[in-house]
């Protein structure tokens, strides 16, 4: 890429640096810390995000929520915090469409976002005490901080 007159050098470097961590773990030349770019160490975070939960031919993806974990557990080691922290705002970790449990046992589908708080959507609760529900209805979790989302599962929608 250095050698393409129409890329500056500075996306040349990130691109070069996106596979090196803050511990010096990474590659290609195992810098650390302050050493790696402050864009490598973001497009280090979207290249990790965006390959766990892509396909790839010797697994499936994971959801969104499962990717963020991954950033979660390696956070001052590998990964920024204040990058994942920012990333995290800005992504949608249960997309719509997503069908989910609440902690209080009500299944629902995953209906809308709340701006730069992805991990607390809204949920069009289709299921209550085992028993789908005659009009579903929507909980706003940025509303209700007492629910929680437990589990991701495969329910469908009434026609």
């Amino acid at each position: 890429m250095k050698n393409v007159h129409t890329v500056s050098h500075l996306v040349a470097n990130c691109a070069y640096q996106h596979h090196e961590r803050l511990d010096g773990s990474g590659y290609p030349r195992g810098i650390k810390g302050d050493e790696i770019h402050y864009f490598g160490k973001i497009i280090a975070v979207a290249d990790v995000f965006d390959a766990v939960t892509s396909n790839r031919v010797y697994r499936k993806a994971m959801l969104p929520h499962q990717g963020l974990e991954i950033l979660y557990a390696e956070i001052g080691k590998k990964f920024d915090n204040t990058i994942i922290e920012a990333f995290r705002r800005a992504v949608a970790i249960y997309p719509n469409g997503l069908s989910v449990e609440l902690n209080d046992g009500r299944k629902g589908v995953v209906s809308a976002q709340n701006e730069g708080i992805g991990d607390r959507p809204m949920i069009r609760i289709l299921e209550e005490n085992g028993e789908q529900v005659k009009e579903s209805y929507e909980v706003d979790l940025n509303k209700n901080l007492q629910l929680l989302i437990m589990k991701c599962l495969n329910i469908q929608e009434p026609a």
